[in-house]
């Protein structure tokens, strides 16, 4: 199947995705305490990581297997509507490391006390809450205006829940000694064991590695 740009949104949304961080940080006690060198923001900091997408053609009764690269850089910094520090952060992608990077779009990021707000493509979502607490959840879509838009629905009320913290994770090439994992998803619907009616499983889990390590 022929990549494109649609093909890589879905990917986005239903891949598992492990986050390597590129650059060595020195982060302040009480940022540790408080679980942020998860997801540490500073411009000219970049990540790279892989996303591997199992998609089911129910039209044409066959499944499809995609492989892609992604690379985000923290560009630049701004202030949004609320007077809040703000980054803007570029992301790249291409098939493997035989490919040049290509742009793919922007996206906005927000640190406060509290949480880690990500723009979307004009969704708002809340990834991270602090402190980082084992079993910690908050409803991450809560900000989709599922209400406005029928399509957003299924996403509405996902249950964000901290399923480990500070363990090791292991990508079969290599090992990060210390990430923390974000279950967003995980449901039912129907009987998916019935092929004469209408079913739908969703599970979706994020892994983020220290970005001081």
């Amino acid at each position: 199947m022929k990549l494109n740009r649609s093909n890589i949104n879905l990917i986005l949304l239903l891949s598992v995705v492990l986050m390597a961080a590129c650059k060595r940080q020195v982060i302040p006690a009480d940022e540790i305490d408080l679980g942020k060198e998860y997801m540490k923001l500073a411009v000219g900091h970049s990540i790279e990581y892989a996303v591997d997408s199992i998609i089911f053609d129910d039209f044409n009764q066959k499944t499809d297997t995609f492989q892609l690269e992604f690379r985000d850089e923290v560009a630049s910094t701004f202030e949004d509507n609320e007077g809040r520090l703000s980054y803007v952060i570029n992301r790249f992608y291409r098939q493997d490391s035989t490919y040049q990077w290509e742009s793919f779009y922007s996206y906005y990021a927000t640190a406060t006390s509290d949480r880690v707000e990500v723009i979307d493509r004009n969704l708002r979502f809340i990834k991270l809450v602090f402190p980082v607490k084992l079993n910690t959840r908050w409803y991450g879509n809560s900000y989709l205006p599922t209400a406005l838009n029928p399509e957003l629905q299924w996403m509405d009320q996902w249950d964000y829940k901290y399923a480990s913290i500070n363990e090791p994770y292991s990508t079969g090439f290599m090992v990060f000694p210390s990430t923390l994992t974000v279950n967003q998803a995980d449901y039912v619907e129907g009987n998916p064991a019935d092929a004469n009616a209408f079913s739908a499983q969703g599970f979706r889990r994020k892994f983020m590695r220290k970005m001081w390590d």
